[in-house]
């Protein structure tokens, strides 16, 4: 009886304890030391020092860049509701994005961050933004950007651009962003 009641405590802490990722990131490389491991955390603080050389300024709909010496906008890619494949006119924008991205300098990393609507489980969502990062990163590696330049993460619905509850900001929130970092 002792026994039973050992083994049912320890089920019960096992499946009890855990806790949920809140960030999926996959990258080519792994860190090098602690100073790059530190880099790749994405809190908005640290990522806008690590980008502030080549951004310049946010758009509604994407970012302007500096890229070899011109003031470049790399647009954001929209999903449609619970979907991760790209549409024609986002195909065209991931083109787009690709043949601006192309004169990025060696040593740049492109990171396709994978955002979600509020709708879904947190675990649903990260794996969702996963998808949508990767399907972008897909596409600009068969549009000529090298497959180790780009890395993907996955902020699912912990990034909103919009907070009103309505289709239209959903619809805002239902995006992967590029950014550049150094």
């Amino acid at each position: 009886m002792k026994k039973l009641s050992i083994y049912t405590f320890l089920v019960a802490a096992v499946l009890f304890t855990g806790c949920s990722q809140k960030e999926v990131e996959v990258g080519t490389e792994a860190p090098k030391n602690s100073e790059s491991a530190l880099n790749n955390i994405d809190n908005s603080n640290i990522q806008d020092e690590v980008i502030n050389d080549a951004m310049l300024e946010r758009a509604d709909n994407g970012y302007y860049y500096m890229i070899n010496g011109e003031k470049v906008f790399i647009e954001n890619i929209y999903f449609g509701f619970d979907k991760y494949n790209l549409t024609t006119e986002m195909k065209d924008v991931a083109k787009s994005n690709a043949s601006k991205l192309a004169g990025v300098q060696a040593g740049t990393t492109i990171k396709v961050e994978g955002n979600c609507d509020e709708w879904g489980t947190d675990e649903y969502n990260y794996a969702l933004g996963l998808k949508r990062a990767k399907v972008v990163k897909d596409a600009l590696v068969m549009d000529g950007i090298a497959s180790n330049a780009v890395s993907v993460v996955s902020f699912g619905e912990s990034n909103p651009v919009c907070t009103d509850k309505n289709k239209e900001c959903w619809s805002k929130n239902r995006r992967s962003e590029h950014k550049l970092v150094k």
